[in-house]
């Protein structure tokens, strides 16, 4: 056994001579941004539906996402996926932005469900932190420190290749319909903006 000093990337590339740059979010500070909202289930709403919740550019460094649920369902679940925004203004490629399934698709092709995958409704939630909750393609911490596009092409993403441009959208697809009562389900997204 040995005691031992371990630098992460960031402070050994500051250290270094000469001095290495260090990207605003990657590693050293940067201005975090904060999104949330919510969204009302509604009963009857079937497996598919899709309930956007929060919009961000495609090149923020995503650092935490919380969800949150005040009103439990009796049954439903969905899946927490990035989306193509679906706006004809804010400059998401129209081709992406009209796409019949726009849940960003990876290697299968499959939805990414990012940050959790069958995510229960029927139990209140607060401020759970669903940063790292994926499993068929998780977020790492090597992820927080990357634009959210390149994490999804490093993902195997299959509708792009470099960034897109314009933004994502985070938010719900119900894979269990909601029954009996309509659930309020909500997200909040830290984030660092890129460059």
């Amino acid at each position: 056994m040995a005691v031992v000093t371990t630098k992460s990337a960031s402070i050994t590339a500051m250290d270094s001579t000469p001095l290495v740059e260090v990207t605003s979010g990657e590693g050293i500070s940067g201005f975090m941004k904060e999104v949330n909202d919510f969204v009302t289930g509604v009963v009857g709403d079937s497996i598919a539906s899709l309930y956007k919740c929060v919009r961000f550019p495609t090149t923020a460094k995503i650092k935490r996402v919380l969800f949150n649920l005040v009103t439990a369902s009796t049954a439903g679940a969905a899946d927490i996926d990035v989306m193509f925004s679906d706006s004809t203004v804010d400059g998401t490629p129209q081709s992406l932005a009209q796409l019949a399934n726009p849940v960003v698709q990876l290697t299968g092709p499959a939805d990414n469900k990012l940050f959790g995958s069958a995510t229960t409704f029927t139990a209140v939630v607060k401020q759970s932190d669903v940063t790292f909750a994926g499993t068929a393609f998780p977020f790492l911490l090597s992820h927080q420190n990357l634009p959210l596009w390149q994490v999804l092409v490093n993902l195997g993403a299959t509708q792009f290749t470099a960034d897109p441009g314009g933004y994502f959208d985070l938010g719900f697809k119900l894979t269990t319909a909601l029954t009996v009562t309509a659930g309020q389900a909500g997200l909040e997204v830290d984030y660092v903006q890129g460059p």
